[in-house]
C-alpha cells in the first residue's frame, strides 16, 4: 500500500546489505537481547522514515517479519513500548507546530496533522499486525492504532495551549453561522469528526471537549434571543423565527455535528423557544389569530406546540373561549332572534369557521375536535331557542329551497341539510326540536307547500 522496494528473496535472506543488516531468525532459533535491540532499532528507523513520508523506500515484508520475530521470541514488550515512545516523541513535535498556529489557522493545521497521523498509524498498524494479534491480545494492551489515537489526544488536542483555543474557535464558528455569517462547514465537520474518533479507550472526547459546552452556549444564546424576540415582535413573527431556528439547528447537526447531538439540541430548542414562552404566546396572540382566521399562523403555532404537549392545554382553552363567546354573542343578539334563518346561518358560519381551523391548522386533531364539539354543546344547550330556530330554518329551507327541481338547487339543499344535522347533533334535548319540527311539518302540509323531506327525517331519527 505504502511500502515498496527491498523485497526479500526466497529462502528468508534480506535483500538489504551492509553492517546494519538485521539477522533473520527461524521460529526455533533463540533471539538474544542484543539481537532484539538491533531488530527494534531497524523498525524504529523505519517508523521515522514513515513519519518523514519516505515510506516508499521501505519493504513491508521485511518490516513485518522483523516485528513478527520480536513477538515470536518474547520481545513484544520491547516492540510495543518502543513504538509507543516513538509515536509520543513525534507527536510532541507536532504539538509544537499546532501551538504555533494562529487562531485563524488552527483548524487547518489540525486537519493536516490529524490526517497525516491517521495515515501513519495505519501503516504502523499494518507492520505490527502480529503484535496486535498476539502480544496486545494476550496482555490486554491497547491496540496499536488506538494507542496512536490516544497519544494524539493527550499530546495535541488535550494540550493546555490547544484545548481551550480549539473549543473557543469551534463555538465562535457556530455562533458566527447563527448570526448569518458563512463558515467552512466541511472544516468544522472534519474537526468534530476528529474529536469523535479520538474517543478511543472509552473516553467520549466529542462530548466532554465540545458537545457539553456547545449545548450550554446554545442555551445562553437562545434564552437571550427568544426572550428578546417575544417582547419585540408579534406572536406570528415569533413563531416563524422559532420554527426557523429549530430547523437551522437540525440542519447544523446533519451538516457537521455528531448525530448524538440531535436529541439534545432539539430538546433545548423546545425548552427555550416554546416551553419558556408558550403561555405568553397563547395569552397575547391566540385569540386574535382565532378571531381573525389566521389559519397559517395557527398552523405554525400548532406545529411548534405539539413538540411540547403541555403547551396545547392553554390553546384548547382559548379555542373554547372564542367559540363560546362568539356563540353567546349570536344567542344574545336581539336582531338575529327576529330572523330565525339569520340566527341559524350565523351559527352555521361560526361552526364552519372553527371546523376549518381545526382541520387546516390543527391537522384535524381528535383532541381539538372534542374541544370544538363540547364548546358548541355547552353554549347551545343553554338556550332553548336554538331548537325552535333550527326547526324554522329547516321549514324555510323546504319552503324555498325545494321549489325548484333543478339538480343544482337540490344539491345546495342537501348541503344545507347536512349543516343542520351538525347543529342538531349538539342538542342534548332533541325532543324539543322534534316537537317543533312536527308542528312546522304539519303547517306545510296544510298550506300545500310541503316538499319531500325524506332527506331530513332519516338524519333526525338517526341522531335522536
Amino acid at each position: 500500500m505504502f511500502l515498496g522496494g527491498g523485497r526479500t528473496q526466497a529462502g528468508g535472506s534480506s535483500s538489504s546489505a551492509g553492517p546494519n543488516k538485521v539477522r533473520q531468525f527461524r521460529s526455533g532459533d533463540p533471539m538474544e537481547e542484543r539481537d532484539a535491540q538491533k531488530t527494534w532499532e531497524s523498525l524504529k528507523k523505519a517508523i521515522h522514515q514513515i513519519h518523514a513520508h519516505n515510506a516508499s523506500t521501505l519493504s513491508f515484508e521485511e518490516l513485518y517479519r522483523n516485528a513478527y520475530n520480536l513477538v515470536l521470541h518474547k520481545h513484544g514488550a520491547l516492540l510495543y513500548n518502543g513504538v509507543q515512545q516513538v509515536v509520543l516523541d513525534h507527536l510532541k513535535e507536532i504539538a509544537t507546530d499546532v501551538i504555533r498556529a494562529a487562531d485563524e489557522g488552527l483548524l487547518d493545521e489540525l486537519k493536516v496533522q490529524w490526517d497525516d497521523h491517521r495515515t501513519v498509524m495505519v501503516m504502523i498498524r499494518d507492520i505490527l499486525m502480529y503484535l496486535d494479534r498476539n502480544y496486545v491480545s494476550q496482555y490486554k494492551k491497547i491496540p496499536v492504532y488506538e494507542m496512536g489515537l490516544i497519544a494524539f489526544r493527550e499530546q495535541v488536542t488535550a494540550h493546555e495551549r490547544v484545548k481551550d483555543r480549539l473549543l473557543k474557535i469551534l463555538l465562535d464558528k457556530v455562533n458566527q453561522e447563527r448570526n448569518g455569517e458563512q463558515i467552512d462547514r466541511i472544516l468544522l465537520k472534519h474537526t468534530l469528526t476528529m474529536l469523535v474518533e479520538l474517543g478511543a479507550g472509552g473516553q467520549n472526547v466529542y462530548k466532554t471537549c465540545f458537545e457539553d459546552w456547545f449545548i450550554e452556549d446554545a442555551r445562553t444564546f437562545y434564552q437571550h434571543e427568544s426572550t428578546k424576540y417575544v417582547s419585540e415582535h408579534t406572536v406570528g413573527e415569533y413563531c416563524k423565527k422559532a420554527e426557523a431556528r429549530i430547523r437551522e439547528e437540525k440542519q447544523r447537526v446533519q451538516s457537521y455535528l455528531h448525530e448524538s447531538t440531535m436529541d439534545k439540541i432539539q430538546s433545548l430548542m423546545d425548552k427555550e423557544w416554546i416551553q419558556r414562552h408558550y403561555e405568553t404566546l397563547v395569552s397575547t396572540g391566540a385569540r386574535p389569530m382565532f378571531e381573525g382566521d389566521k389559519v397559517e399562523d395557527l398552523e405554525r403555532m400548532f406545529r411548534l406546540f405539539v413538540r411540547v404537549p403541555e403547551s396545547l392545554k392553554p390553546l384548547h382553552s382559548v379555542l373554547r373561549e372564542c367559540i363560546k363567546d362568539a356563540a353567546k354573542a349570536i344567542l344574545s343578539d336581539a336582531e338575529k332572534h327576529k330572523e330565525p334563518v339569520s340566527f341559524i346561518d350565523a351559527l352555521l358560519k361560526l361552526r364552519e369557521k372553527y371546523s376549518t381551523i381545526v382541520r387546516d391548522a390543527f391537522q384535524n386533531s381528535k383532541e381539538f375536535q372534542i374541544s370544538l364539539k363540547t364548546s358548541f354543546e355547552e353554549t347551545l344547550n343553554g338556550d332553548t331557542s336554538t331548537a325552535r330556530y333550527l326547526s324554522l330554518f329547516v321549514d324555510e329551507l323546504f319552503r324555498k329551497g325545494m321549489r325548484s327541481v333543478s339538480g343544482q338547487l337540490l344539491d345546495q339543499a342537501d348541503t344545507r341539510l347536512d349543516q343542520v344535522v351538525t347543529i342538531f347533533r349538539y342538542l342534548q334535548d332533541k325532543d324539543i326540536f322534534e316537537s317543533y319540527y312536527k308542528h312546522h311539518f304539519a303547517k306545510r302540509l296544510l298550506s300545500g307547500k310541503q316538499a319531500d323531506d325524506g332527506r331530513m327525517r332519516p338524519s333526525i331519527h338517526c341522531q335522536a
